[in-house]
């Protein structure tokens, strides 16, 4: 992305150079909320969008002045008190800012390193919506008291995510996130790792005696997954006509081979929509390697092969086949030795 000039911090700024143009008005949209720069970008087609977000920025800073006239003249009778609470009010104001700035430079660079990943290719669209005003407010509230590094990359990834795909994560996730303790992340992230898409198979999160399984409960409660107690859930496979099944995770795809329009049953615990919004953003897990994990554990002799690929064009469907992970064994022919005379 070209650069004329720009009122950003220089960390941002750099970054800034490598982030693919399809995602650049949710980008400036974003930084504009959370750093409240002027991002002046050299693009035809984005001058329309700036410009809409300028003349908002330009209203409220008309509304920031109004306020603080409003609140010297009320405080005229004592100074003291009107500069204890403007100086409260600066030191507040400047913590949120710093905490705004620092999310906004961890979006920009989860974009700039995922934009070279090969499991993260753009699949040939740009986002189809922009991101919308009311999910940045909400979102911007819980940005703004992130005062943590751990949290501010957390909520860095959160907006990088949804600038690649607007309306990727719900506010009730947002909600849930501004709740989620490091304990309860490190315990998520643990059956992370043995999940892909929406579930993981139940033979490699589950305890094999069945008893300790407190962690599972704990994780269902919390509304991340289904099926850890009781009898569990079934999760089925069904073939195509041209004998194909797939599993999706972003643009990675496990892609099973097994006899046309038959179905194979495994037991599984399911991740919940907020599950699967939440399983996105565990820095620690990669995404392949739990593809490979599932892949091997669902081995039945109903699946004759599986295959790891990436999804290249989302209108075509075109799959870029990376890695074979296993292939049925055929038992070999017995050797029949014939009699000699």
């Amino acid at each position: 992305m070209d650069q004329e000039s720009t009122n950003l911090p220089a960390q941002i700024a750099d970054a800034l150079v490598s982030i693919p143009k399809g995602l650049t008005p949710g980008v400036v949209k974003a930084l504009d909320r959370l750093v409240g720069a002027s991002v002046d970008i050299p693009i035809a087609w984005l001058q329309q969008k700036k410009a809409k977000i300028d003349a908002q920025t330009e209203s409220y800073k008309l509304v920031e002045a109004s306020i603080a006239e409003t609140v010297a003249s009320g405080a005229g009778a004592d100074p003291d008190i009107a500069q204890r609470a403007m100086n409260k009010l600066v030191r507040k104001e400047y913590r949120k800012q710093v905490n705004r700035e620092a999310v906004a430079s961890a979006m920009v660079e989860d974009l700039r390193d995922q934009s070279s990943s090969e499991e993260n290719l753009a699949t040939g669209s740009e986002p189809t919506s922009e991101v919308d005003d009311d999910w940045l407010n909400v979102f911007e509230r819980y940005a703004e008291d992130a005062s943590s590094e751990r949290l501010q990359g957390l909520w860095g990834k959160v907006l990088a995510g949804e600038v690649r795909q607007p309306g990727r994560f719900s506010t009730r996730t947002l909600r849930f996130l501004s709740e989620f303790s490091q304990a309860d992340a490190l315990l998520f992230e643990t059956f992370a790792k043995s999940a892909f898409g929406d579930s993981a198979p139940k033979n490699l999160v589950a305890p094999k005696d069945q008893e300790n399984i407190g962690n599972l409960i704990y994780l269902e409660a919390s509304g991340l997954i289904q099926g850890a107690s009781g009898l569990g859930l079934q999760k089925t496979l069904t073939f195509n006509k041209d004998g194909r099944s797939f599993a999706r995770e972003g643009n990675l795809i496990v892609v099973l081979t097994g006899e046309p329009e038959k179905k194979v049953k495994y037991s599984a615990i399911v991740l919940t929509q907020l599950g699967q919004e939440v399983l996105c953003l565990v820095g620690s897990r990669n995404a392949r390697e739990s593809a490979q994990a599932v892949a091997h554990a669902i081995r039945n002799p109903n699946i004759h092969e599986a295959h790891l690929g990436v999804l290249t064009d989302e209108k075509t469907g075109k799959i870029n086949l990376m890695e074979v992970l296993w292939v049925k064994e055929t038992p070999e022919a017995p050797i029949v030795e014939g009699s000699q005379d």
